[in-house]
């Protein structure tokens, strides 16, 4: 199946196909058949994506095959304040990541996060923080993710 995918960047014209993995990565644990809610949800989240300022920072992955999107994962890019030698500093937040149940284990999700990674390379990234799901630990530390002493989190509002 995999010499059949596509690994490339989202285009607006997937943002539809992007809200209804973003909406099945959210109710997995708990689906729903309210479909005016999940309606709802996609037409808000492809107007959010086309209209929100933080577009030009927000980067949606995905893997498709012909026409399907099967997985994604998004990269929000921050920039670090400038410091003498380096005015640029980037690092990215990967987040949203997930590949549809019938093609799990087939090494989709592990192509997809090295495209990334390979992208992150050639926009001179500093480096790519995830905070996986407790069973995806494995999964980031065989792309060679490591677990650095944890930085300290202020929750002001939390989900």
């Amino acid at each position: 199946m995999e010499d059949a995918l596509n690994y490339r960047l989202a285009t607006p014209q997937d943002l539809s196909a992007l809200a209804d993995l973003r909406w099945r990565l959210q109710t997995d644990d708990r689906p729903t058949t309210n479909q005016a809610e999940y309606e709802r949800f996609v037409q808000d989240f492809v107007s959010l994506n086309l209209s929100e300022p933080r577009a030009g920072e927000l980067f949606h992955w995905l893997a498709s095959v012909e026409n399907r999107v099967v997985a994604v994962m998004s990269v929000i890019l921050v920039r670090k304040v400038p410091k003498p030698g380096k005015l640029n500093g980037r690092w990215g937040y990967l987040t949203n990541c997930y590949v549809l149940p019938e093609v799990r284990n087939r090494g989709v999700g592990a192509a997809l996060l090295a495209a990334i990674k390979a992208w992150a390379v050639e926009l001179q990234l500093e480096l790519l923080v995830v905070w996986p799901s407790d069973r995806a630990y494995p999964f980031y530390g065989r792309a060679g993710f490591v677990r650095p002493p944890d930085p300290l989190v202020l929750e002001i509002a939390p989900d």
